[in-house]
């Protein structure tokens, strides 16, 4: 009688943890399977991101955007809108290729012959029509410093602090000079009563915001947990543990249901 006795008061202690254990590990688990999913996609992305070219991929999605926190240009200059060309900040756009980064803010972009020029305070730029970056100059190949402004009258022409200069044919000597008639020196289109300008300024926008976050860099944000703030890497180790308990919780349910093995005689 004191064996059975015993036997049925562990039997009812762990009947009863069985029942405090089930909820637990029915709610922990739907609790982890969304985030579980999250973290498994992401990191399929991540480990194929060349393959997929996540790498390159830039986000477009201006909420997105927003939620980072990456702003519009300070200064959005367009100089031609069909072909775009176009300036944002210390980025040079042709049509929408990132043709390239300046040191300092642009102050003019001009076509000349089969390439484009452009300037920033102490650099000159050769770019291609395509948006490829063909040659940099500056103080140490003979370019005069301080530009503020390129004109092309055939020649191209540098306004810079210590006065104008004119290119030789092959735009390796700058040669101090005053021009005979005012020079075309390069402003931007202004976007009073153009709508192409302001289109192509909307543009503009976007894809330099773009350039600052590419898809890959999302989703390792997404993967770590950043994504969704500071708390966000310690809410993903919140996940980790559930996961811990609903593997322990649902090995001890397993053994509990386990039908006990008839011995032979």
């Amino acid at each position: 009688m004191i064996r059975k006795h015993h036997l049925s008061g562990r039997n009812s202690t762990s009947l009863m943890l069985k029942r405090q254990v089930r909820p637990w590990h029915r709610w922990l688990g739907i609790f982890s399977a969304v985030f579980v999913l999250l973290i498994a996609i992401s990191g399929v992305l991540i480990n194929h991101s060349n393959q997929l070219s996540i790498d390159n991929a830039h986000v477009k999605q201006s909420w997105l955007l927003d939620y980072y926190g990456i702003k519009t240009p300070t200064n959005i200059h367009i100089y031609q809108t069909s072909p775009l060309l176009a300036s944002s900040d210390n980025l040079v756009w042709v049509g929408k290729h990132l043709a390239l980064e300046a040191d300092s803010a642009i102050h003019g972009i001009v076509p000349f012959n089969d390439m484009l020029i452009a300037i920033d305070n102490n650099n000159l730029y050769l770019i291609s029509n395509e948006g490829a970056l063909l040659e940099k100059q500056d103080i140490t190949t003979g370019l005069p410093s301080g530009l503020i402004a390129i004109a092309n009258d055939g020649q191209i022409w540098l306004n810079s602090d210590t006065g104008s200069y004119m290119a030789d044919n092959d735009l390796i000597e700058w040669t101090a000079a005053k021009p005979f008639a005012p020079l075309p020196w390069v402003t931007p289109l202004t976007e009073v009563g153009n709508d192409s300008v302001k289109s192509s300024t909307q543009i503009v926008s976007l894809q330099a915001r773009s350039h600052h976050l590419t898809w890959e860099r999302a989703l390792l944000d997404i993967h770590s947990g950043r994504f969704f703030g500071a708390l966000g890497p310690w809410f993903m180790d919140l996940v980790a543990l559930a996961l811990i308990i609903m593997s322990i919780s649902g090995v001890y349910l397993w053994v509990q249901h386990k039908p006990k093995r008839v011995k032979s005689r």
